[in-house]
């Protein structure tokens, strides 16, 4: 029989601006502050890339998402998950041919990407599943 692990998770929850470099940047200081502090599993705030902008329907937002694997926020949180060994939930707005999803990719321990997940529908939208 093997020894019971010990997972540590860490929630980050912080405003952001529109500038999305920034807003990585930012994020992935959280991500090593919270892996430092022994967390395993760390939860970035929900669409980091840019303000939360759920709360209104809006089409410009639209042209803030990308396919999932491409993802500026998925890409950047692959380096830092495999640099640090920790696994990244990633929210983010993807874009799949004409459709848009609030999604989240899971992002492993080695950065490989373990899938995504098309959550809810929120935002809501012309085009949005």
């Amino acid at each position: 029989m093997t020894s019971p692990r010990i997972v540590k998770a860490a929630s980050i929850q912080s405003s952001y601006g529109h500038d999305m470099d920034a807003n990585i940047a930012k994020t992935i200081g959280f991500v090593r502050e919270a892996a430092a502090q022994g967390a395993n599993i760390i939860l970035p705030s929900e669409l980091f890339q840019g303000i939360y902008f759920c709360t209104t329907q809006d089409e410009r937002w639209f042209k803030t998402a990308y396919p999932a694997q491409a993802h500026p926020c998925v890409v950047a949180m692959q380096k830092i998950a495999k640099e640090l060994g920790v696994v990244i939930p990633v929210s983010i707005f993807e874009k799949d041919g004409p459709r848009y999803y609030n999604s989240i990719a899971i992002i492993d321990a080695d950065g490989a990407n373990l899938g995504t997940y098309r959550k809810s529908h929120i935002p809501d939208g012309p085009g949005y599943q």
